[in-house]
């Protein structure tokens, strides 16, 4: 215990002394945001109304796009590389970004021009879904982001001939779901599950990897992740998808995948980003480095 004090200290010390107070909020690395987890829950499924955001219309095989962290603060290039990426791909049926989309305080405006449809040189309009991270938290960034960027449990569904497939976005940009949206998501599966030939799911923490370094946006506790992954087993996700650690992992358990997609930092010296080919079997990997 008195070690992770120490190393806490130590790194609210060097945030001060080497990057500012719009970077680092100190406040919220040792005190949960006043925006609760549980909060926020309730905020989204009332912005929602409790249905799906968006029915993406796909062939029985498709792909979508998939980055994380890109932690936007003076400059976007690799952000905007992935969005041209995407919305110039006539193969692409939309796009996901895993969470921790700001690293300043005020840069949320300067994201959404990074990833904002540009009809001079775009020649589609994907759909972009946003995942929730705890970069996105800092500085009471809540309010900010559900009204620029939107809710922070949703779902949305691709639909193809003869059936359609299930996209849940969780947050865990606080390390934990909270009592509310774990019972939804147990609930919610439970009842819809089978209405869906693919579920996959789209987080901020990593699963498997429990790091209290950065406290109360540390990644989620053993004791909540166990009942978790026999939920996901019991109704076959076919797919969880995870940022945060900047680094990539895929490992299969108990039938379901589990994938980290590394960091599309700018700048970063190994941004990445990934195609999730999806069709009747489930799903291939196709990794895309940045130069």
């Amino acid at each position: 215990m008195l070690q992770v004090v120490k190393k806490m200290v130590a790194l609210a010390t060097t945030a001060i002394a080497l990057c500012g107070c719009d970077v680092f909020d100190i406040k919220g690395m040792f005190i949960p945001t006043s925006d609760r987890v549980d909060t926020r829950f309730e905020q989204s499924i009332a912005r929602t109304e409790g249905k799906a955001v968006e029915v993406v219309g796909a062939a029985e095989e498709y792909m979508f796009y998939v980055c994380t962290d890109p932690h936007v603060d003076h400059t976007h290039d690799n952000m905007t590389t992935f969005n041209d990426a995407l919305r110039t791909d006539p193969n692409a049926s939309f796009g996901i970004v895993l969470g921790d989309l700001i690293d300043r305080l005020g840069k949320r405006p300067f994201y959404v021009e990074a990833v904002a449809h540009n009809p001079a040189k775009h020649t589609h309009n994907q759909p972009l879904f946003n995942v929730l991270g705890n970069h996105d938290l800092f500085f009471d960034g809540w309010a900010e982001h559900l009204a620029l960027i939107g809710p922070s449990v949703y779902w949305f569904e691709v639909e193809f001939a003869g059936g359609k497939d299930l996209y849940i976005v969780l947050d865990s940009a606080n390390g934990t779901l909270g009592t509310k949206q774990t019972k939804w998501l147990k609930e919610f599966l439970a009842n819809n599950r089978h209405l869906y030939r693919h579920c996959i799911i789209s987080k901020h923490t990593n699963i498997f990897y429990t790091d209290n370094s950065q406290s109360t946006s540390g990644n989620m506790p053993f004791e909540e992740s166990f009942p978790l992954l026999s939920l996901f087993a019991r109704h076959k996700v076919t797919l969880v998808l995870q940022g945060h650690d900047h680094y990539r992992e895929d490992l299969v358990h108990e039938g379901v995948r589990y994938t980290v997609v590394g960091t599309i930092k700018d700048p970063c010296p190994e941004p990445e980003y990934l195609k999730v080919h999806v069709g009747p079997n489930g799903v291939e990997f196709e990794w895309v480095e940045l130069p």
